[in-house]
């Protein structure tokens, strides 16, 4: 399979349109119709991770943080993003990212980061997309209806949260007249027809408009189907930043820190809440990455601890002061075990094309931040 069709596959579930805001994501180098055998999973593309792809002879490093969150001028291999550009382009390297788009898949950073920790999923933290959605109308013939319909649903269109194949239709009558020139399904040229009809509307996100018209046209039997579309105010996908859950029983802030330690690959844990308050902790909010943009949501969802990777000293004060214990996990610890639920859908790509594909985690990527207390604890 090409590139191309890999990363294909990969943004038909998690779209690059999901990413917040002007995140940079997808491909940043590389042949799109370069064969790809083999992958490399990593947190970040950093010069160990690119030489063990390159010393490996991966074809494609997939990486969640982006080469560059900005616009780069130049590939000079005395910059620090354009020499990684230029290292990976000399070796015939692609590198692909899924950033913010990933966190807010359904099977994402932090729904990863929730089932490793023991909390139970009850909805998303913040489940508004910057995804467009828009509603699609068709009109079928009545005979051609119930073909239609399931075929056209089967593309992806009509999701609404956890349910799928949702649509509405109702009964009406279409006129038309063919003109000369025209090649008719139903009716004769010159001839005014009336023809029992059912409009059909559906929703349809932004990333699968394109498809969705197409697949109008080659399924639908009239020569010129007519077809309404309506931007939507609604920005609801089945997706989210965060998880808001519930852990099995009620346990202290320290029991759940220790959690957080044992459980995720960091080296730095850091609490702001009473450590040893009995029964002071079962809903619970999680954040892979930096959570002070949600700040406002955590309190809205009446929890009673917010897990994020990095959070300001303020954002820790406000939840504070509204009795929502904080901890700190880091950003690594918190975004890296994401990498094994990747692993498993690329794999099933190279399955659905019948390939024996190798997909790897990097070994040369650990935390960046490192507790000299607790080395030294280990030490005495």
């Amino acid at each position: 399979m090409k590139i191309s069709e890999l990363i294909g596959e990969f943004e038909k579930i998690c779209p690059q349109q999901w990413r917040w805001r002007n995140d940079k994501v997808g491909l940043f180098c590389g042949d799109p119709d370069r064969a790809v055998e083999k992958v490399l999973l990593a947190l970040d593309p950093t010069d160990e991770v690119i030489e063990e792809a390159i010393e490996g002879k991966y074809d494609l490093l997939f990486t969640h943080h982006p080469l560059s969150r900005s616009d780069f001028p130049s590939v000079n291999a005395r910059d620090y993003i354009g020499g990684k550009l230029y290292r990976a382009i000399q070796n015939n390297l692609a590198i692909y990212s899924a950033h913010t788009n990933l966190d807010f898949a359904p099977f994402g950073v932090s729904v990863a980061l929730a089932g490793i920790l023991g909390v139970k999923f009850e909805r998303y933290l913040h489940p508004h997309s910057s995804e467009k959605l828009y509603k699609i109308v068709v009109f079928v013939p009545r005979e051609n209806f119930e073909l239609f319909r399931r075929q056209f649903l089967d593309i992806g269109v009509g999701h609404i949260g956890n349910y799928s194949h949702t649509s509405f239709s109702v009964a009406g009558e279409g006129t038309f007249m063919p003109r000369e020139g025209a090649n008719p399904y139903i009716g004769t040229v010159g001839k005014l027809e009336k023809v029992e009809e059912y409009r059909l509307e559906t929703i349809v996100p932004e990333h699968l408009l394109g498809e969705a018209l197409a697949a109008v046209r080659e399924l639908h039997p009239y020569e010129e189907p007519a077809i309404d579309i309506y931007p939507l105010q609604n920005n609801k996908i089945n997706g989210g930043f965060g998880v808001v859950g519930t852990l099995d029983r009620i346990i202290t802030l320290e029991d759940l820190a220790r959690a957080c330690a044992e459980k995720l690959p960091t080296d730095e844990v850091k609490v702001a809440g009473d450590m040893l308050k009995s029964g002071a902790v079962r809903k619970v909010a999680v954040l892979g990455g930096t959570g002070d943009s949600f700040v406002k949501d955590v309190i809205a969802a009446g929890v009673d601890a917010f897990i994020a990777g990095e959070l300001s000293h303020h954002s820790a004060l406000e939840l504070k002061s509204h009795g929502v214990a904080s901890i700190v996990a880091g950003h690594f610890g918190t975004e890296w075990v994401v990498l094994p639920n990747l692993k498993k859908i690329i794999l099933d790509i190279f399955e659905k094309y019948q390939l024996h594909g190798k997909v790897d985690i990097a070994r040369f990527e650990g935390p960046v931040f490192r507790s000299i207390f607790k080395e030294i604890y280990k030490k005495e």
